[in-house]
């Protein structure tokens, strides 16, 4: 049976990899990956080798009605003010894209105390409002002085992906006075195309306008401080930003400390600076996947990405190889053992499995593998379902087949635990110890002769059905009935180590119950019970379309026969020397003789079960003493010695069976003269 299951665990495995992989990719099922993933995103600590220098509240409260050309002089100052402490680049993220306009008072009033004529005035305003606004001649000549600075340009009007590059149809950037005269970088950072979400998961690796290929601005300012190229994997032409901290947690000075002197410029040395809005009122805030409530400010976008790359923490999606190695893996190893374990550990593994896959994902993710978080638990459960239902149909319908054919005959219990271990049936037969019960109600024939037909069968019916529940119990088998006769078995199907004791017990409740059945019926019945305990062969027996569970050999035959020995010595429960010696620390038993059963060549002592050990009074003791003297005086051939002790224990229990048996016994041999007896009484009947 296990070779099947192998062979089914292993299909179901497959199809449920299979399926798995078909329905993986479905677009559908991406932005749920990508929602999911977000939980896989945790705080790590911030690069020291990255300063933000923030327009943030600070200077907005400090530095009120800015205009643009005003904001121009604070860069210029700011920036002076941070190359003071020769930091390794600086990146401005500001579109410088049009000429500063206005004019600022001082400018008009120099003009004006310089040239009174009012023509020479407007000729030189004019003239003076056609050259370089001076914020930006300003900035101009700072941008001259310093060869570290980037400046900020978008690509416009995304077009289409292409080997990992993303082509755009236009540009907007700085003016080409400025140009000129610095670095520039694409500052993209674009949300998730086709899934409704609006989190920035990455940065374009490679952005092509107009035929020229170029890295982003990010990937540029790494290069730069590193001094070298840095290979940078992308997924769909992003790079993934390995978030170190959610929105407002990056380490950060505000430009008006930088401005009012308040910052040491050493704090820039070798850093990456990066100049950038962080107030709200700025409007350049995104939402990120470590932090989908909270938007964060572009700079600090810039600065994550920045450091995934100092890292080398950079993430990628599964791969499909991989996705299927660990998912075929999970399957198989899960399958099995919902083929083969029972339901609830299958049930137990598969909570457990889905307890311990999100500590694989964030394993996976914190050494930059982005795990397929939908399909692995999705295909477990769906294998274990599977199994489920091809267990219904198989194992499940061959155990309710067992249970159906077990449990007229077994008790509830014994018949859960054959059809959760069915191996242990060993079907074909096998050699095993037993203990074999046969039963037989006396003078049925007789009572039998005297009812009518339907009155017999309801008879029978009665008693076979309290006695077969008495047996089903005790954890007896009921292995057949015939006629008024029923054989029954304990330690098989199912092995035990106490089947002699149980074989024991099950006799003393059979004769209470015949009582009980006496006293309801009216009819005065007994039982005659044999026991035995030894190796017997049990399995199937029979033909291919038609067979039996039972047992047959040596201790089989002698229980048959001791239950009709019970007869010739009156007595109700006979049992072997294997069961007395199984149970003799439990029950009150007595040696009754050595006898050579019908059929057989060996001598074997045979006892009767009396009853509980701890109910037998001292008077009982006493004669059963008595009983073994006598029994061993009729042994040893002192026939004038048994036969005192025989009638000694006939004065205290004058009914008593096996005594008058003895006796009667005792005459004949006296009379026969005997001189070989050696103890052992041959039957020549059953």
């Amino acid at each position: 049976m296990r070779r099947p299951l192998l062979k089914s665990g292993v299909a179901l495995s497959i199809g449920a990899l299979i399926l798995s992989l078909c329905v993986s990719f479905l677009s559908s099922f991406q932005s749920i990956q990508l929602r999911l993933s977000n939980a896989l995103y945790s705080e790590r600590e911030t690069s020291s080798e990255i300063v933000i220098v923030a327009l943030d509240g600070d200077f907005l409260s400090d530095f009120t009605g800015l205009t643009t050309y005003k904001k121009r002089d604070y860069f210029s100052e700011a920036i002076g003010l941070v190359e003071e402490g020769n930091p390794s680049v600086v990146m401005l993220d500001w579109l410088l894209d049009k000429p500063s306009d206005g004019v600022i008072s001082e400018d008009i009033y120099s003009i004006a105390t310089s040239y009174p004529n009012v023509s020479d005035f407007s000729a030189e305003i004019l003239e003076f409002l056609g050259d370089v606004h001076p914020t930006d001649e300003r900035l101009l000549s700072l941008f001259e002085t310093y060869d570290n600075i980037y400046l900020s340009k978008m690509a416009t009007g995304f077009l289409k992906l292409e080997d990992g590059v993303s082509f755009y149809s236009g540009t907007s950037g700085p003016m080409s006075l400025f140009e000129d005269v610095t670095h520039t970088g694409f500052s993209n950072a674009e949300t998730p195309s086709g899934y409704n979400i609006q989190s920035v998961y990455g940065i374009p690796a490679a952005i092509n306008i107009d035929g020229a290929t170029e890295a982003h601005m990010d990937i540029k300012l790494a290069e730069a401080h590193l001094g070298q190229e840095v290979d940078v994997p992308s997924i769909n032409g992003q790079m993934l930003i390995n978030y170190a901290a959610p929105s407002n947690y990056y380490p950060s000075v505000s430009i008006a400390d930088v401005l009012h002197g308040n910052v040491d410029s050493s704090l820039f040395t070798n850093k990456i600076v990066l100049i950038g809005p962080t107030a709200v009122e700025f409007q350049d805030l995104q939402y990120t996947p470590i932090d989908p409530t909270l938007p964060m400010p572009g700079i600090e976008i810039h600065a994550n990405a920045i450091q995934t790359i100092l890292d080398e923490a950079f993430l990628v999606n599964q791969g499909t190889l991989d996705f299927a190695l660990v998912l075929g893996v999970l399957i198989l190893v899960s399958v099995l053992v919902f083929v083969h374990a029972p339901v609830l550990v299958g049930g137990v593994m598969l909570v457990l499995e889905l307890i311990a896959f999100p500590f694989y994902a964030q394993w996976r993710f914190d050494h930059g593998v982005i795990v397929n978080l939908i399909w692995p638990v999705f295909a477990l459960v769906a294998a274990y379902l599977a199994v489920l239902v091809y267990r219904n149909f198989t194992e499940f319908a061959e155990k309710r087949k067992l249970k159906e054919a077990f449990g007229r005959y077994v008790s509830p219990e014994l018949v859960a635990q054959i059809s959760e271990h069915p191996e242990q049936l060993k079907l074909g037969g096998e050699r095993r110890a037993i203990t074999a019960l046969f039963l037989d109600i006396e003078n049925f024939t007789n009572l039998s002769e005297s009812l009518e037909p339907q009155a017999v069968v309801s008879v029978i019916n009665t008693y076979f059905d309290a006695l077969s529940k008495v047996i089903m119990q005790k954890g007896g088998t009921v292995d057949k009935f015939e006629g008024d006769a029923i054989m029954a078995l304990f330690g098989a199907p199912v092995p035990s180590e106490d089947h002699g004791l149980k074989g024991c017990e099950t006799a003393l409740a059979i004769r209470e119950k015949m009582a009980e059945l006496n006293a309801s019926t009216g009819y005065k019945l007994n039982i005659r019970i044999g026991l035995a305990t030894g190796d017997a062969i049990v399995g199937n027996m029979g033909s291919e379309n038609r067979f039996d569970y039972t047992a047959m050999g040596d201790t089989v035959n002698t229980a048959s026969r001791l239950e009709g020995a019970n007869k010739f010595y009156s007595t109700r429960i006979l049992v072997t020397e294997g069961t007395y010696e199984a149970a003799k620390g439990q029950f009150f038993m007595r040696q009754v003789d050595l006898v050579c059963l019908k059929g057989k060549d060996k001598a074997i002592r045979i006892y009767e079960v009396l009853g509980p050990l701890a109910g037998a009074t001292e008077e009982g003791h006493k004669v059963v003493v008595e009983w073994d003297k006598a029994l061993e005086a009729y042994r040893a051939g002192r026939f004038d010695e048994a036969e005192k002790g025989f009638r000694a224990v006939l004065t205290t229990l004058p009914e008593d069976g096996p005594s008058k048996t003895l006796l009667g016994r005792v005459a004949t041999l006296k009379l026969a003269s005997l001189t070989d007896w050696d103890g052992v009484w041959k039957f020549e009947s059953k």
